[in-house]
């Protein structure tokens, strides 16, 4: 599979998401957006950049990339998407499941791993759960909170 079908199906994934639970979606015209989606929630429009992830790991996790890339024969790019989106909502293929991840979560990073499972030594820092990453939990601490915390 190409990676415009990858994208594809990641976006149409997260459409879904945002559809059943009542929210608002909007598609840019063309491809020079450095966003995927618009949606409307927390009384604002939102950019939302997808991400097809379908690299899994070993220990049931799977690494997301948090950057655009451009490989024009000998340059490598590589672009954040910090001061450009609000989200990123990622669509873990192996799970068939969609989380939405603040930007300001991300920050600077280039890629981000997400857990199905907790650690196995009960080691809590630097791990981040699925389920704490939900649509529904995202969006419900969105709500509750206001504005995401750096």
């Amino acid at each position: 599979m190409i990676s415009k079908q990858k994208g594809d199906i990641g976006e149409t994934r997260v459409i879904y998401e945002f559809t059943k639970r009542g929210i608002q979606v909007s598609i840019p015209f063309g491809d020079s957006a450095r966003y995927d989606l618009i949606a409307e929630f927390n009384g604002r429009l939102n950019k939302i950049q997808v991400k097809y992830c379908a690299q899994l790991n070993a220990n049931n996790s799977i690494l997301c990339p948090c950057c655009s890339s451009t490989n024009h024969t000998t340059n490598k790019h590589l672009s954040i998407y910090k001061n450009d989106v609000d989200y990123f909502a990622f669509y873990l293929e192996p799970f068939d499941e969609c989380i939405l991840v603040p930007v300001s979560f991300v920050g600077n990073r280039k890629s981000i791993t997400f857990r199905k499972d907790a650690a196995k030594n009960n080691q809590n820092t630097n791990i981040n759960l699925i389920k704490n990453f939900s649509f529904d939990v995202t969006l419900c601490v969105e709500t509750l909170h206001g504005e995401p915390k750096e």
